[in-house]
């Protein structure tokens, strides 16, 4: 379930409207609310965005967090014209196995993630990686 969708469903629900109360408020069909709250339709348009914050009178904290939400729902990911190849490597391994990762895979990379870039003073090259001064060198494989 995406965060837009679960962020969906909350605010409806919060506002005390059923999916077909909500469909119609919004001037949609009660399908494509229900698909949206599934995440089986990616995030919607500036369009629905905006009529939503609109017709249900959205606070400042919620717009916040529904940008957020949508921010976090993004499907498509764009590598920079300056990544490496290593980097459209990862993406392309990483890709079959999203939908399918275990919480543990997903803390693991999310911990390698946070590393400081300063932690490393070289590119990794031939698999390993080459630490700044009192650190052991890693093996990467």
């Amino acid at each position: 379930m995406s965060p837009f969708a679960t962020y969906l469903r909350e605010l409806r629900c919060r506002r005390g409207l059923k999916q077909k109360d909500a469909a119609e408020l919004l001037g949609y069909e009660q399908s494509y609310i229900s698909a949206l709250e599934r995440s089986a339709k990616g995030p919607p348009k500036q369009n629905f965005v905006t009529r939503l914050i609109r017709v249900l009178k959205l606070s400042a904290a919620e717009r916040v967090e529904l940008e957020e939400a949508l921010r976090k729902s993004k499907r498509q990911v764009s590598l920079p014209c300056s990544a490496p190849a290593e980097e459209y490597e990862l993406l392309r391994e990483l890709e079959p196995q999203l939908g399918r990762l275990h919480p543990v895979q997903i803390k693991m990379i999310r911990q390698v993630l946070s590393l400081p870039q300063a932690f490393f003073t070289t590119v990794p090259e031939e698999g390993t990686a080459k630490m700044s001064a009192g650190q052991t060198e890693v093996m990467m494989t």
